[in-house]
């Protein structure tokens, strides 16, 4: 009875396996609060998808997102005085 329950537990894959992402998963990845990753999706920033009552955003958004990033330039791009 015990091999019953202990196969029956839920394992995840790897983040690098898988092909969705909670809002709350996503906005981790870039180091942000849950709440702004749902506040992303709701200004469409980033699409959604809507399955169950859940909403699961795909890894090739997240793809896209970190192709279209740029470097960080510490510079002001006003060119304003040091």
């Amino acid at each position: 009875m015990q091999e019953t329950k202990r196969s029956q537990k839920k394992q995840s894959l790897p983040f690098e396996d898988r092909l969705g992402f909670s809002p709350t998963e996503f906005a981790g990845m870039f180091g942000k609060q849950a709440v702004w990753g749902y506040r992303q999706i709701y200004a469409g920033k980033v699409k959604a998808i809507q399955e169950l009552g859940r909403l699961i955003v795909p890894r090739s958004e997240i793809d896209r997102i970190l192709a279209t990033a740029t470097s960080y330039n510490p510079e002001p791009a006003n060119g304003a005085a040091k």
